[in-house]
Order: C-alpha cells, then sequence, then structure tokens
C-alpha cells in the first residue's frame, strides 16, 4: 500500500470530488493539517522576524556562536 498526498482547497467541487471518493472501497481519506497552521501567533511572528532577519544578511557562521559560548563559559567561571 502506498500513501499519496493531495492537497485540495476547500470549495464546492472539492467536497464533491472527495465525497465522491469517499464511495471508493480502496480510498482511506484522512484530513490533516499544516504544521504552520498549529504555530501559535507568537511562534509565527519569532519564525518571520528570523526570515526576515535572514533575508538582511543578520547571522551568525557556527564558528562564531560555538566561540562565543565557549568565552561565555570561561567567562563565568572567572567570577
Amino acid at each position: 500500500m502506498h500513501d499519496y498526498t493531495l492537497r485540495i482547497a476547500d470549495s464546492d467541487k472539492a467536497i464533491a470530488l472527495l465525497n465522491y471518493l469517499k464511495t471508493l472501497d480502496f480510498v482511506e481519506i484522512t484530513k490533516t493539517n499544516d504544521w504552520w497552521d498549529d504555530l501559535s501567533k507568537e511562534n509565527k511572528e519569532n519564525i518571520q522576524l528570523g526570515l526576515h532577519d535572514f533575508e538582511l544578511g543578520n547571522t551568525h557562521s557556527d564558528e562564531d556562536v560555538r566561540k562565543s559560548i565557549h568565552n561565555r563559559i570561561l567567562d563565568s567561571k572567572v567570577e
């Protein structure tokens, strides 16, 4: 058995098609949500801000982040 994904926008024609497909014994229909729809408003806004930063080039390399964390750990041991 194989699973296939079919995205259908809500409309009268889509509902009619889904109702027809439900009559076929070899078709199983399950409704799923896009992961984006399940995110909170705050999470969506934070993702949008991150994408905006990325587009502006406001990013840090992995190496820079690792060095920064390493230095913070070393600085915290001194106190």
